[in-house]
C-alpha cells in the first residue's frame, strides 16, 4: 500500500477538526445553519494553516446529501468523491498554472451548466493572486452576478496582490498562524495515534521551526520519525533542521555573563564543527536574549510569551538573574548589528567573534583595572593622531597633533599637552568601539575632532537609511568644519564615490542624517583631498621657513575657521 504522509493522512474532514482557526470555522458553521451562504469567499493567510482544507470542507457541507449541514456525513457519494478529489461538481483550479485569460473564459462558459447531481457547482481556485490582470478583469462580471448554482472559493497567501475589485465581491476570511502551544497539542495527539514517542522539548522545537504552519510541522515530524524509530528526541530535531542546540545557547550566554571571551569562542568553534549555519546562530542568539529580556522584565508573569516547555522556561528565568537589563539590551543591539553586517561581509565568523569580543572586553578591562593597583596609577594617555588618518590614503586632515615635543625636527609635530589646552585623553576602556555614539552637541560644541571621532557612528547611521551612500562615505575623510559646513575629502582614486554622493538626493540624505546625529544643522561639501594636500604642503613650506628664522616650534594647528 502506498504510504500517505502525515499532512494528508490527518487532513481535517470537518470544521471541528480544523486546528487554530475557530474564529473562521464558527462563522462558517453558523452561516450554513442559517442558510446565509455567500456566492464567493476569499481565504487569506500563510501556507499550511488550513485554507484549502476549509474550502473542501465547505464544499462538502454544501453538497452533502444530508445537508447543507455544518458537519458533512463523509459517507454519501458527494462527500466521498470530494474527499477523493474526483467530484464533477467541485473543481479545484491551480491559479499558478491556469492564470491566463483563456482559462478564465473557459470557466465562464462552464458556469452556465447546472451541477451533475449536487446542489452547487463549486470552484476552488488556489493561489488566486497568480492570475493575470486580464484574467481578473474577465472574471469580474461572473463573480459579481454568478448563476445561483455556482459558488467560488478563492485561496491566497498574498491577498495584497488580489485586485480590490475582486476582494470587494467576496467575503474575506483571514486565517492566522497557529500558536506553538496548539501545534504542540496537535503533534502530541497525532503522535499517540501513530505510536510515536515525542519528548516535549522536541515538539516545541518543531512548532517553533514550523512558523505557525501545522502542515510544515507534520512534514518535519514525518521526516524525523523515519530516522528515529518511533522515538523523537530534541537532538534529532536540532540536527535535521540545522538549529543550534539550546544547551549550547545557554553555555554561550553563561560565558558572556561572566565576560569569559575564551569560553564563548570555544563554544562558537564547537558549533562550527557541528556544521551549523552561523547566520542561524545569530538568529538563535537573538531569540535567546529576547527570552532573557522578557524574563528579566516580567519574570514568571510573562512566561506565557515564551514558546518553550516548562523546564526550558525555568532555566531561562534562572539565567536571566545573571544579567542586568542593560547588558541584555546591549547584547541584543550587538547581535542585530552583526546580523546586518553579515549581509555584506564574506566572513560571518569574524563578525560574530568581533561581537563577542566587544561584549566581553569592556567589563573585562574594568575588572582588571579595578584589581590592579599598578594599572590604576599608570593610566594610558591617547591623543588624536592625524598621521593615522593620513596613512589610510583617503585624504588629508590636520588636527591638533598627538606627538610629544621631543619630535620637534618634524614640521608636522606639535607640542604635547600644553598648560592652557589639553589634548583629548582616552583610557583603555575607550578603545572599545561604540557604534551608537550618543554625544550631546546641543550646546554647539562641535568641532572637527568630534566629527572624526564619530565618523564610524555617522556612517553607520547613514547605512540605516541608504547602504550605498554609507559605503561611498566611508572612503571619504572629514577635513574642515566651519560655520556648520563639513568638508569631506576624497582622493583622486575615489572620484566616483565623491561624484555619486554629490547629487541632490544624496546630499539631502547625508545632511539629514548628520544633522540628526550632531544635533545641529549640517551642510555637506565634497572636495578632492589630493588638491587639499597640495595646498597644505605649500603652507608647510612657509611655516617651516618661519620656524627656521625664529627658531620656534608649532604649538597647535587648526583647520577649523
Amino acid at each position: 500500500m502506498t504510504y500517505l504522509v502525515l499532512a494528508r493522512k490527518f487532513r481535517p474532514q470537518n470544521f471541528d477538526d480544523v486546528v487554530g482557526q475557530d474564529h473562521i470555522t464558527e462563522i462558517l458553521k453558523k452561516a450554513i445553519k442559517a442558510d446565509r451562504i455567500a456566492h464567493s469567499y476569499l481565504f487569506c493567510g500563510p501556507r499550511g494553516i488550513g485554507k484549502t482544507s476549509c474550502a473542501r470542507i465547505l464544499a462538502k457541507t454544501l453538497n452533502c446529501e444530508k445537508g447543507p449541514a455544518a458537519k458533512p456525513c463523509d459517507k454519501c457519494s458527494a462527500c466521498t468523491e470530494i474527499l477523493k478529489g474526483n467530484s464533477f461538481d467541485v473543481l479545484e483550479i491551480d491559479g499558478a498554472s491556469n492564470r491566463g485569460i483563456d482559462e478564465i473564459r473557459a470557466l465562464r462558459e462552464n458556469v452556465k451548466f447546472a451541477p451533475s447531481y449536487g446542489r452547487y457547482k463549486i470552484y476552488i481556485v488556489d493561489e488566486v493572486h497568480m492570475l493575470t490582470t486580464e484574467a481578473f478583469n474577465a472574471l469580474l462580471k461572473t463573480l459579481e452576478e454568478p448563476p445561483p448554482h455556482v459558488k467560488f472559493i478563492f485561496a491566497t497567501t498574498e491577498p495584497n496582490k488580489v485586485p480590490a475589485t475582486i476582494i470587494s465581491r467576496c467575503q474575506r476570511f483571514d486565517f492566522k498562524r497557529i500558536p506553538s502551544k496548539i501545534i504542540v497539542e496537535a503533534l502530541n495527539e497525532i503522535g499517540k495515534k501513530e505510536g510515536f514517542k515525542i519528548c516535549e522539548d522536541a515538539m516545541y522545537a518543531i512548532a517553533k521551526a514550523s512558523g505557525g504552519s501545522l502542515r510544515d510541522a507534520l512534514s518535519v515530524l514525518d521526516q524525523i520519525s523515519s530516522i528515529s524509530d518511533k522515538s523523537v528526541k530534541v537532538e534529532d530535531v536540532y540536527s535535521m533542521l540545522g538549529l543550534v542546540e539550546s544547551e549550547l545557547l545557554f553555555d554561550m550566554a553563561d560565558a558572556l555573563s561572566k565576560n569569559d571571551c575564551v569560553a564563548v569562542l570555544k563554544v562558537l568553534d564547537e558549533i562550527i564543527d557541528k556544521g551549523k549555519d552561523l547566520r542561524q546562530l545569530v538568529k538563535d542568539l537573538l531569540e535567546h536574549y529576547r527570552n532573557l529580556m522578557i524574563m528579566k522584565i516580567g519574570g514568571q508573569d510573562l512566561q506565557k510569551l515564551l514558546d518553550y516547555s516548562g523546564s526550558i522556561k525555568k532555566r531561562i528565568f534562572e539565567q536571566s538573574k545573571n544579567f542586568s537589563l542593560k547588558d541584555i539590551l546591549r547584547s541584543i543591539d550587538m547581535f542585530i548589528e552583526t546580523q546586518e553586517s553579515a549581509r555584506i561581509t564574506e566572513s560571518i565568523r569574524m563578525s560574530i567573534e568581533v561581537a563577542f569580543a566587544k561584549l566581553t572586553y569592556k567589563e573585562e578591562a574594568a575588572r582588571q583595572k579595578s584589581g590592579n593597583a599598578e594599572g590604576q596609577d599608570e593610566k594610558v594617555e591617547r591623543k588624536f593622531s592625524p598621521a593615522k588618518i593620513i596613512s589610510n590614503n583617503k585624504g588629508y586632515v590636520d588636527i591638533e597633533g598627538s606627538r610629544s615635543s621631543n619630535d620637534a625636527d618634524d614640521s608636522m609635530d606639535v607640542a604635547s599637552k600644553s598648560n592652557n589646552e589639553a589634548a583629548p585623553e582616552f583610557d583603555e576602556e575607550e578603545e572599545a568601539i561604540d557604534i551608537e555614539d550618543d554625544r550631546d552637541f546641543s550646546g554647539g560644541n562641535i568641532d572637527i575632532r568630534n566629527i572624526v571621532r564619530m565618523w564610524d557612528s555617522l556612517t553607520y547611521a547613514l547605512s540605516r537609511k541608504k547602504m550605498s551612500a554609507a559605503t561611498y562615505m566611508q572612503e571619504g575623510t572629514p577635513l574642515i568644519f566651519s560655520n556648520n559646513t563639513l568638508t569631506v575629502g576624497f582622493s583622486d582614486k575615489h572620484t566616483f564615490h565623491r561624484e555619486s554622493l554629490d547629487t541632490n538626493d544624496n546630499i539631502a540624505l547625508v545632511e539629514e542624517v548628520f544633522s540628526e546625529k550632531l544635533n545641529s544643522k549640517i551642510i555637506i561639501k565634497y572636495v578632492s583631498s589630493d588638491d587639499k594636500m597640495n595646498e597644505e604642503r605649500k603652507e608647510d613650506e612657509e611655516v617651516k621657513a618661519a620656524i627656521d628664522v625664529f627658531e620656534g616650534k608649532i604649538v597647535s594647528r587648526w583647520h577649523q575657521e
